[in-house]
């Protein structure tokens, strides 16, 4: 009777342990439904993730505890079979036993998904593609909306030294008559422009206004004098594109009046007017800058300098190459004439702080200044740049 009753408890309780062990196989089943239902709700309304939704349709397969094994779990009488049939339908290792490596690192670890090859991914230099001087235009539309900024135009810099092989002592007569002309003297620049009218026409088009003055400075001179001064106001049109052909990029076309004079009178008065248009070319760290003008005509007793067009051209050409801190650039003018006047100009900026690059400059032809417009000479100059073309 004793051992009658022995094995009955023990049937009872084994039934109880395996009850128990159903319903914590059950309550896993529902843990992993609720799980997969969220994975999936994350993936549909996730838009990035609704790729995946293939592989979260495998999950039931991958996952779901048969029934029926787990029901046969129950019969079995040795605790330790028993708990190692129920670890065994709820996805465990059974108890004593190493996961081995390819239950620890599972499905798709070390392998690819069957039917899907990966492809190889070359990384791409960023540096090289980057348009430059488009990244300046796109800086400048940022900070329109500020009504405290104004935009560098051109170059900003100051070269304390320069020296020149010519002086053109006629027009230094007429200013300084009892003193003599150095050939060492400072130069600087000043360039700045706005937004006058945003979207003018449209979208990534607008209407700029803006100021350059050059300076020639006699700074080592007796008494220091300003030997010539450029002012140029302009107002400019601009449009902003991305059109792509034989490996460049056109950036920027713009269409504007342009006025130039130096300020002065009588035999020294020098000035003209003009219609520029111009379009911007990049490839990687490139940019090609061409211009074209025309001057508008002025009456013959007002004209200050009828012949200027002969010196000074009917456009440049200007090219611009970014390498690591350092840019050089290079500019050319021709009157695509039989005398073949015209100009170059070398620059060179290097780093020197945060605020400043170290800048040389080369010039060699005809019209540096107005005042020079037909004077041939040649310069060099040193001193630092406040900012860059790109």
């Amino acid at each position: 009777m004793r051992a009658t009753g022995s094995t009955e408890q023990g049937a009872i309780l084994a039934e109880q342990a395996g009850g128990r062990h159903l319903r914590r196989a059950q309550g896993r089943l529902s843990l992993r439904r609720r799980f997969r239902y969220t994975v999936w709700r994350f993936i549909s309304c996730y838009e990035p993730m609704k790729q995946y939704r293939t592989l979260l349709l495998l999950l039931p397969a991958m996952t779901a505890v048969p029934a029926a094994l787990a029901e046969n779990c129950v019969s079995i009488s040795d605790d330790q079979a028993r708990l190692a049939c129920y670890d065994t339908a709820a996805g465990r290792s059974a108890p004593g036993l190493p996961d081995t490596e390819e239950s620890s690192r599972g499905w798709g670890a070390g392998t690819s998904e069957p039917g899907l090859e990966e492809e190889a991914v070359e990384p791409v230099n960023l540096a090289e593609e980057e348009l430059l001087f488009g990244k300046r235009i796109a800086e400048e539309a940022e900070i329109t909306g500020n009504a405290w900024v104004i935009t560098p135009h051109h170059r900003n810099y100051l070269l304390p030294l320069t020296y020149s092989d010519t002086l053109n002592r006629d027009a230094w007569a007429l200013q300084q008559p009892d003193e003599p002309m150095d050939r060492l003297e400072a130069k600087f620049q000043l360039s700045l422009k706005t937004i006058a009218w945003e979207n003018i026409l449209g979208r990534n088009n607008h209407l700029w206004v803006g100021y350059t003055q050059r300076n020639w400075w006699q700074l080592y001179n007796e008494s220091s004098p300003f030997r010539e001064t450029n002012y140029q106001p302009e107002v400019t049109l601009s449009f902003a594109n991305n059109w792509r052909f034989w490996g460049f990029t056109n950036t920027l076309w713009d269409v504007g009046f342009v006025h130039e004079s130096n300020g002065q009178g009588g035999d020294l008065s020098r000035s003209w007017n003009r219609i520029v248009a111009g379009a911007a070319f990049e490839r990687r760290r490139m940019t090609l800058n061409v211009r074209g003008w025309y001057r508008i005509p002025e009456s013959g007793s007002s004209d200050d300098n009828p012949d200027i067009e002969d010196y000074m051209g009917y456009g440049d050409l200007t090219g611009i190459w970014k390498w690591e801190q350092h840019e050089f650039a290079v500019q050319l003018r021709n009157n695509l004439q039989s005398d073949n006047r015209g100009a170059v100009q070398l620059e060179w900026t290097f780093p020197v702080n945060r605020r400043f690059k170290g800048y040389v400059q080369y010039f060699n032809g005809y019209g540096e200044s107005l005042i020079d417009y037909n004077l041939h000479q040649s310069r060099i100059g040193i001193g630092v740049s406040m900012t860059d073309l790109l």
